[in-house]
């Protein structure tokens, strides 16, 4: 590993974007080949939003540069170690994309890579500005959305070209919690609390917290003209918009879904989002105020009018088809799609299908449901970020807000698009191995082990999923601090309730029970339906 430059310094957003509607970022040319369309087929608008996916941070590098590395929050984060890791295995450490137009430093450039965007740290997503004698960086959606493209996977994964990179497929093998824990001692509590972060999660209220552990999967965006919408209002004003987020918290609208990202990657910190979490990590929360951060913060007006092209873009993407990639055809067996089709009609698509024919289906109609009624691990379906009197209150609906357990509770039914290439499956990616393969082999590899935990239940390890302390750790108590042991739940401390310590809010230690829908077919029958969701 290179030396890291005292002229660094960390920021925290590429853990930050998980499953959420949209985000920042822009890739001028590179875009372009990044895209799984024709450059060509995009309009001047759609071009600029993608520009927006790859590049904008819209000033997010203040707060983790200036910020986070202070009080209340003292979070130091692992940036610096990512940039100036060797190229030759970036990827391999940190599950980072690097920037095809750069190539290794040198001393002259204090070990970061060389660029033909002055901007480019060497990393894809991640932006880089001068300021005095430090560096700043900041994150765009790309430094989670954009990943390996699983139909045109490169040679070698941490020498990708353009063409093999796509920009919302999400990057499963993003190592955030890895970034997050760099600079803290494992006898931190923190430290093994992001180590229960599985690669492709991310936590996005590990900043604004809601003081509950739940990470989730880094989202994938595909085919959104044929998404279901749904009418629902905010503060009483009728919105007809996609339903979004693991529990369907973004729900008004790409563009105010993309402002909410942009404020949670760090966009308006200090002038818009601290005051709204008084006292840092441990204090309450009260909602942002749209209205004066537009008076106190210009970047905010800037995204505004920047997010209609993004979404305008985001309109473009289509998933990655086994079919298309290279020796793809080969493993899926045809002789068994059709009657799997017949049996995910008959056993899934009540809940994955959004009643359109192919190509237009985009297997789910993207309905909530409530956690207990599905029994998967319920710490992410438990957020309140987004409820009455939360700090992300404006951006979700009345309906929401509105729901009998007050908001949280509940999953969405998400699109299973491209699911051959995205395991391991659940919301946190803890049902099947991962075997931080990018190639197709090894992504089906990932696929079929995850379908057999997940219509065979009974292979999966329940206990040997809880996660635990990797070391001790001393945490406070209402008796005084506490030493847990190596092996500990982690769930039985990271999720306390500050304002009442003896309140967990969130005891559920398994995570890759539940779903078990499907385990009533027969050997024959999970075998068709397995080959059919490979042709998605």
């Amino acid at each position: 590993m290179k030396r890291v430059p005292h002229t660094l310094v960390p920021l925290a957003g590429v853990l930050l974007i998980a499953a959420v509607l949209s985000g920042a970022g822009g890739a001028g040319g590179r875009g372009q080949a990044a895209s799984p369309n024709s450059p060509n087929a995009l309009t001047a608008q759609q071009q600029h939003g993608r520009d927006v996916w790859f590049k904008s941070t819209f000033g997010g590098e203040k707060f983790f540069t200036l910020i986070l590395p202070q009080p209340p929050f003292n979070l130091t984060l692992g940036i610096p170690q990512v940039l100036t890791w060797n190229r030759d295995t970036r990827f391999n450490e940190w599950g980072v994309i690097n920037d095809p137009d750069c190539v290794p430093g040198d001393a002259s450039t204090d070990y970061l890579d060389k660029c033909a965007d002055p901007n480019s740290s060497g990393v894809v997503g991640i932006r880089k500005f001068v300021s005095g004698s430090n560096v700043l960086f900041g994150v765009t959606c790309a430094a989670c959305h954009a990943g390996l493209d699983p139909a045109n996977p490169p040679n070698d994964p941490n020498h990708p070209g353009w063409q093999n990179i796509h920009p919302t497929v999400g990057n499963q093998y993003l190592n955030a919690g890895k970034i997050f824990r760099a600079n803290l001692s494992p006898h931190d509590p923190r430290y093994q609390v992001f180590q229960t972060w599985a690669p492709g999660t991310v936590d996005t209220t590990a900043i604004e917290s809601d003081h509950i552990n739940n990470p989730g999967i880094i989202t994938q965006f595909f085919n959104f003209p044929d998404r279901p919408y749904f009418n629902v209002t905010l503060n009483g004003a009728p919105v007809t918009a996609h339903r979004s987020g693991q529990g369907g918290e973004d729900d008004v609208g790409c563009e105010r879904a993309a402002i909410r990202v942009f404020f949670n990657i760090g966009m308006c910190a200090a002038e818009c989002m601290l005051p709204h979490l008084s006292n840092g990590p441990g204090g309450t929360q009260t909602p942002i105020d749209l209205d004066t951060c537009r008076t106190t913060c210009s970047d905010l007006p800037a995204a505004e009018a920047a997010v209609g092209d993004m979404c305008s873009f985001m309109q473009t993407t289509r998933p990655p088809a086994l079919m298309d990639a290279p020796g793809g055809p080969k493993f899926i067996n045809q002789t068994v799609v059709e009657r799997g089709e017949q049996i995910f009609n008959q056993k899934c698509a009540q809940c994955h299908s959004n009643g359109q024919a192919p190509p237009h289906n985009v297997y789910s109609d993207d309905e909530i449901h409530a956690a207990s009624s599905i029994g998967t691990n319920s710490c992410r379906a438990l957020t309140t970020n987004w409820t009455a009197g939360h700090i992300w209150a404006p951006f979700s609906s009345d309906q929401y807000k509105g729901r009998v357990t007050g908001g949280p509770g509940f999953y969405r039914d998400v699109p299973l698009l491209g699911i051959w290439a995205t395991a391991p499956f659940f919301h946190n990616n803890r049902l099947g191995q991962f075997n931080g393969d990018p190639s197709v082999a090894g992504r089906i590899a990932a696929f079929e082990n995850a379908f057999d935990q997940l219509v065979n239940p009974w292979k999966r390890n329940l206990l040997g999923s809880i996660q635990v302390t990797t070391a001790s750790v001393q945490v406070p108590s209402p008796i005084g601090n506490i030493t847990l042991p190596a092996g500990f739940p982690v769930a039985l401390f990271s999720n306390l309730d500050p304002q009442n310590p003896l309140h967990n809010l969130c005891p559920d230690l398994i995570e890759n029970g539940g779903h078990t829908f499907g385990s009533e077919l027969s050997s024959e029958d999970k075998n068709a339906l397995r080959e059919f969701l490979k042709t998605l």
